[in-house]
């Protein structure tokens, strides 16, 4: 949203940033990313509220979440250009923030560790 917002709003060479393809591509696929893990995160979910073993389904939210929140985040930084990195800009807080999920409540590579452990068997 941040990333969008910026781009709507930053002219360059006379129209907004979400104009251009690239831009507006990186503006796409985020968003894509983002439903795909919203709705992996929805499926556990409902695992779980009809008492169905979600620990896969858990660990596969937790670490394609943690992975898309920091891609958005930097994709939303490489829009805002230099901008990004001033403190007057949300995103580069966003960015921060993003980092730590990969770490917080098991790291990226501990959910691998219980996805593959559930997929083997």
């Amino acid at each position: 949203e941040v990333g969008m917002q910026y781009a709507e709003d930053r002219k360059q060479f006379g129209k907004p940033l979400i104009a251009f393809p690239r831009v507006a591509d990186k503006l796409a696929m985020m968003a894509v990313e983002i439903m795909i893990a919203r709705q992996l995160t929805y499926f556990s979910a409902w695992q779980k509220d009809h008492d169905r073993r979600c620990d896969q389904e858990a660990g596969m939210a937790k670490l394609l979440g943690a992975r898309v929140a920091w891609a958005a985040a930097d994709n939303a930084l490489q829009i805002h250009g230099g901008n990004g990195f001033a403190l007057e800009y949300q995103i580069s807080r966003i960015l921060c923030d993003a980092r730590i999920l990969n770490i917080f409540e098991g790291a990226g590579e501990i959910q691998a560790q219980v996805i593959a452990r559930r997929l083997l068997g």
